[in-house]
C-alpha cells in the first residue's frame, strides 16, 4: 500500500478560490466533509503508519523515474508526508483536538487588515458545509449548470473575459502595458460578475468602474504585501487597520450588487435587509464583500499571470504548441455545442498530445495558489510548504524547476487517461470515481495545489478553478498575441528556472508594443 497525502482546501478557488493567509483558503480539513467514509479513514491511517521507502505508483513513467533508495528521495517523501499531516491537523500523525483554532490563529491579522469575518477567521463557526454549498451554487450558476451531473456552458464566461480585456486595452497606454494591473483587472472583474448577480450590467453603466476595479485590485495587493512586511511587531498606531481604508470601502460598495440566494445564517455570507435584498457593507465584517471576493481573486490573478508568462514570454521550444492549444480552447468555448469537460481535456497530436488541463496543472505545480499552509498547534506556529513539495523529483522527475506541461502525460498515465475519457462522457458516477482516483495518485507524489478539499476542484464543480485559469490565460494570449514583448527581458530568470513567486514580484513588469 502506498501513502496518500491528504490535501485540503476549502473554497480555495472560487474563480480560483485560492488565497489569503498562507492558508486562508487552503483550509477545509477532514471535518469539512462532516464524517469521512471508511475508505478515507483508511487513507489517513496509511499516511501515519506506512513506510516511505516504497516505489512510486506504477503509472509513473520510467523516463522520469528515480531511485527511491537514495536518501534525498526518502527525505522528499518524508517532507511530503509531514506537509500533509500539518494540512490535515495531524502533527506527527496525531489528530489535533481544536482544528478550528489551529486554522484561525494564523489568520487573525486578516480580520484587522481586511475586515473579514467568515468560516476561516471565526473561531466559533460551525457552519462550514453551508458556506461551501453557497460557494458551489455560485460556481454552478456561472457555468449554467442545472445540477452537478451536467456539463454546463462556459460561453458567457468566455465572452465576458474577452470583453473585459478589450475594455482594459481601450483605456491603456497605446505603447506600454502594466501586465499585473491588466491581469488583476480581468480576474477581479470576472470574479465580481459571477459572485454578485447583476454586476456585469451595472458596471457597463458606471462611470467609475475602471478606476474602481483597478484600485481595488492594486490596494488589496498592497495591503497584503504590507502585512507580510510588518508582521505584528509594529506599534499599534502604525499597524494597518481596515477602518482606515475609506477609499477601498467606497470602491467596493460601487462594484458589488445583488447576489442570488443570500444566506444570513452563514458566517461570511450576506445579511438581508427588510426588503429581502442582501446588503453589503465593507465596514461590517459579516457583510464585507471581501468574504467571498478575496478567495475568488487574490491568488488567482498571480497564477494566471505566471502561466501567461511561461506560455508566451519564456521562449520555450514548445511555446507555439501551448499557444495553439489555448487558442483552440478559447474557440471551443465560444461554440454553443461545446462540452467544456471534453474541451478542457482534449489533446491534439499536432501539439504533442498536451491539453489545456495539463498546461494549467503545470502552472499550479510550479506556482500553487497558496505556497504555504500555516497552522498553530499548542501555541507553536508551523507551516506546510506546498510549493517545495510540488517541486520534488518524486513528482516532476529530472527537471522539476522547468515549466513543461508534457510531463503530466507521464505521471499517473493510466489513471489520467481513464479520467480524460470519463470527462468526455456523460456518466457522473464514472467522472467522480476516476477524478478521485487520479487525485489520490497525484497526492501520493506530493501534488496538492488545492490541498485536501476545494469547492472549486470538487467533482461537483467540474474543475472550475482550473478551467477558469485556462480561460483567462487563453484570453490574455489571444488578446495580446505577438504584438507585445517584455520591456525588460532580463527581469525574468533564465529559461528552465521558475519565475519568482513572491506576491510583489513582477508587479511592475511592463510590456511594450512590438515594432514590426
Amino acid at each position: 500500500m502506498r501513502p496518500s497525502w491528504a490535501s485540503l482546501n476549502d473554497l480555495t478557488a472560487h474563480a480560483g478560490l485560492c488565497s489569503l493567509s498562507s492558508d486562508y483558503f487552503y483550509d477545509l480539513s477532514l471535518e469539512a466533509r462532516e464524517q469521512p467514509d471508511d475508505r478515507e479513514q483508511s487513507r489517513v491511517h496509511r499516511i501515519k503508519s506506512e513506510p516511505f521507502d516504497h516505489p512510486p505508483p506504477k503509472a509513473f513513467s520510467p523516463d522520469y523515474s528515480v531511485n527511491l533508495s537514495m536518501p534525498s528521495h526518502t527525505e522528499e517523501l518524508n517532507k511530503a508526508r509531514n506537509c500533509a499531516q500539518i494540512i490535515q491537523f495531524a502533527p506527527n500523525g496525531k489528530k489535533y483536538s481544536n482544528t478550528q483554532q489551529a486554522r484561525v490563529e494564523p489568520n487573525k491579522r486578516l480580520k484587522d487588515v481586511f475586515g473579514i469575518d467568515n468560516v476561516f477567521t471565526n473561531e466559533t463557526s460551525v457552519r462550514k458545509m453551508e458556506f461551501l454549498k453557497e460557494v458551489e451554487c455560485l460556481m454552478l450558476n456561472a457555468m449554467k449548470m442545472t445540477d452537478h451531473t451536467k456539463d454546463g456552458n462556459w460561453g458567457n464566461l468566455s465572452h465576458q473575459a474577452i470583453a473585459f480585456l478589450d475594455d482594459y486595452m481601450k483605456r491603456a497606454d497605446t505603447g506600454s502595458l502594466d501586465l499585473a494591473e491588466l491581469t488583476q483587472y480581468i480576474v477581479l472583474k470576472q470574479s465580481l460578475c459571477y459572485l454578485f448577480e447583476g454586476t456585469d450590467e451595472v458596471l457597463k453603466k458606471s462611470d467609475t468602474q475602471f478606476e474602481d476595479i483597478t484600485y481595488i485590485g492594486r490596494r488589496i495587493n498592497e495591503l497584503w504585501i504590507e502585512t507580510k512586511k510588518a508582521g505584528t511587531n509594529l506599534p499599534k498606531e502604525h499597524q494597518l487597520v481596515w477602518s482606515n481604508e475609506k477609499a477601498l470601502h467606497n470602491a467596493l460598495r460601487r462594484v458589488t450588487f445583488t447576489m442570488p440566494n443570500p444566506s444570513s445564517s452563514v458566517p461570511g455570507g450576506f445579511i438581508s435587509n427588510d426588503m429581502g435584498i442582501p446588503s453589503r457593507d465593507p465596514e461590517i465584517p459579516r457583510q464585507n464583500p471581501l468574504n467571498l471576493l478575496l478567495p475568488a481573486y487574490e491568488t488567482m490573478w498571480r497564477v494566471v499571470m505566471r502561466c501567461f508568462l511561461e506560455v508566451q514570454h519564456r521562449n520555450a521550444q514548445k511555446s507555439p504548441d501551448w499557444l495553439a492549444v489555448l487558442r483552440q480552447y478559447l474557440e471551443d468555448l465560444s461554440d454553443p455545442e461545446c462540452k467544456p469537460n471534453e474541451a478542457f481535456h482534449k489533446s491534439s497530436d499536432a501539439t504533442g498530445k498536451v491539453c489545456p488541463a495539463e498546461i494549467v496543472k503545470e502552472a499550479l505545480r510550479l506556482y500553487p495558489p497558496t505556497r504555504r499552509v500555516h497552522r498553530m498547534f499548542n501555541g507553536e506556529a508551523v507551516a506546510a510548504n506546498i510549493e517545495e513539495c510540488q517541486r520534488f523529483s518524486i513528482l516532476a522527475g529530472k527537471d522539476p524547476l522547468s515549466f513543461r506541461p508534457e510531463r503530466w502525460r507521464e505521471i499517473c498515465s493510466e489513471e489520467r487517461q481513464a479520467f480524460y475519457d470519463a470527462a468526455a462522457g456523460t456518466s457522473w458516477i464514472d467522472y467522480k470515481r476516476l477524478k478521485d482516483s487520479l487525485k489520490r495518485e497525484e497526492e501520493a507524489l506530493g501534488h496538492m495545489p488545492f490541498a485536501y478539499y476545494c469547492a472549486a476542484d470538487h467533482p461537483k464543480t467540474k474543475e472550475f478553478a482550473s478551467k477558469m485559469i485556462a480561460l483567462l490565460v487563453a484570453v490574455l494570449c489571444h488578446g495580446l498575441g505577438n504584438n507585445w514583448e517584455l520591456e525588460d527581458p532580463t527581469i525574468l530568470p533564465p529559461t528552465g528556472m521558475p519565475l519568482g513567486s513572491d506576491r510583489g514580484e513582477y508587479e511592475k513588469l511592463m510590456l511594450k508594443r512590438r515594432i514590426s
